[in-house]
């Protein structure tokens, strides 16, 4: 028991680490993130589930649990939410064609909001005293998985982190350059990318301690809402005008609509409303996986909350779904109406045709951002591999780790790699199991086993999440790493 006491340390401590993490413009730290601390029990007597987890001497209730009103915990799932995933959303209209996209985004968004109620229920039954909680994600799947959902958490850690990190590399490659225009200097994306990896990004990752980065979190959210009022705000038809945008899609940016020099040819192809290919849909569909994965996140804001009715659960996880789907609706349809055939992975790289300069503060902004978030995620990518190979904490282990990892995507990220097969790929492995294979396998392999509330709609909407991920994990993975996909160059 002492071994499994100690094997099952680590995912507590890297769960921890993901939240602070997410506070990268993909995935926003969530403001009251608690920190990680031990569950005094759980429920009912169900040992064949047990968990025995190592106690603090000085067990006793968590301050934080039940801390937060009703407002606060919606600003937290959803500033976990906003950020960089939103990028691709565009694009992913462009490959799924408007209408089935904005159809997949809303059933998406539905699985979403089944993934957060399935982990509520169980959250609720294995820590019935409301002073109680289990504190993060990862201790959830362990204490019904075992063993191997400690590995396999640690692995999506490790992987979630580092993908997301290389995504973030992609966007500032192209964005930096655009940040130090404004300086009145020019230099190319490449390197620019280096000189940030080598002289900041590098050095802060290994550092033993990088909490103090989490005060740029609420930035991300900053940066994402800018960016859906920018690409809003640029289009043809205007915000309050929508009525008239067929007439006018397809024709770039306002300040440039029509102008054939400018754009390069005009128009930019049409509107298409399905997808031209099933390899397509398949590479595609993990981006919005991505934009919508909250669930690792949602844990830690739930044990906030106070007052865990059924009612108030729910009223968290459809205000916050709603407010995220709102936004994402906005600027998938916008950003696509556009651009059309032209629109690119980044919906910012397609905006650049834009002399606006909201624009260029908005890509400033999301360059400053995604630069201050690099650190964060290497550092929990760091921190995980470490441990499971059983590196120390001395200062040469941790730069030695640091410049494998960050070298390693360093040198992918100044290839010519499209954003939406990096996010593709880090979204098919990642978000597929957290999303929706993981909670489906807890709801399914608990749910004749303990007293939970029976459903047959949360069970059958398990069994469709269980198909959606596994098709997300193998489709979406073989599509984007074999290059069948169309993809942004």
């Amino acid at each position: 028991r002492f071994e499994q006491r100690r094997s099952l340390a680590a995912p507590k401590r890297i769960a921890s680490r993901l939240a602070v993490a997410d506070g990268a413009m993909a995935k926003g730290t969530p403001l009251l993130t608690p920190p990680m601390s031990s569950v005094k029990s759980h429920s009912r007597g169900e040992e064949d589930l047990a968990v025995y987890l190592p106690e603090p001497a000085d067990a006793g209730p968590l301050a934080h649990v039940g801390s937060a009103g009703m407002f606060t915990a919606v600003s937290n799932v959803v500033l976990s939410v906003l950020g960089a995933g939103q990028l691709v959303l565009p694009y992913a209209m462009k490959e799924l064609g408007l209408g089935v996209g904005l159809t997949a985004l809303l059933l998406f968004t539905a699985l979403s909001v089944h993934s957060l109620h399935t982990l509520t229920v169980y959250e609720l039954h294995f820590t019935p005293n409301p002073k109680d909680c289990i504190e993060s994600y990862a201790e959830l799947v362990i204490r019904v998985l075992g063993t191997w959902g400690n590995r396999i958490c640690a692995l999506l850690l490790a992987l979630y982190a580092w993908g997301g990190a290389l995504s973030f590399m992609v966007i500032v490659k192209s964005e930096l350059p655009v940040l130090v225009s404004l300086l009145g200097m020019e230099a190319s994306g490449v390197n620019l990318l280096i000189a940030d990896a080598v002289f900041i990004i590098l050095p802060l990752c290994s550092l033993s301690d990088v909490s103090l980065l989490k005060k740029c979190a609420p930035m991300g959210c900053i940066a994402a809402i800018m960016v859906t009022v920018v690409v809003c705000c640029s289009t043809p038809w205007g915000v309050f005008s929508v009525a008239s945008w067929e007439e006018e899609a397809c024709q770039g940016p306002a300040d440039v609509a029509g102008n054939v020099n400018a754009q390069g040819s005009a128009p930019l192809g049409q509107i298409r409303w399905w997808p031209s290919s099933f390899t397509g849909v398949a590479a595609t569909l993990p981006l919005l996986s991505f934009a919508l994965n909250s669930s690792w996140a949602y844990i830690p804001i739930l044990c906030t909350l106070k007052e865990k009715s059924s009612r108030r659960t729910w009223t968290l996880i459809n205000a916050s779904n709603a407010v995220i789907l709102a936004n994402y609706v906005l600027l998938a349809f916008n950003g696509y109406a556009m651009f059309c055939d032209r629109t690119e992975a980044n919906v910012l790289d397609s905006l650049e045709v834009s002399s606006s300069v909201w624009v260029l503060i908005a890509r400033a902004l999301v360059a400053v951002q995604l630069t201050l978030a690099l650190p964060m995620r290497f550092f929990v990518a760091r921190r995980t591999v470490g441990e499971q190979l059983g590196i120390g904490d001395s200062a040469l282990g941790r730069a030695a780790l640091a410049f494998a990892l960050v070298a390693s995507a360093t040198v992918l990220a100044i290839m010519p790699l499209s954003l939406a097969t990096v996010l593709g790929i880090t979204s098919s492995v990642c978000a597929s199991m957290i999303i929706y294979i993981l909670p489906s396998l807890v709801d399914l392999m608990l749910h004749s086993k303990v007293p939970v509330p029976q459903s047959r709609v949360r069970l059958l909407g398990s069994c469709i999440s269980l198909v959606v991920g596994s098709f997300i994990l193998v489709a979406g993975t073989l599509a984007n790493m074999l290059g069948i996909a169309p993809a942004a160059a």
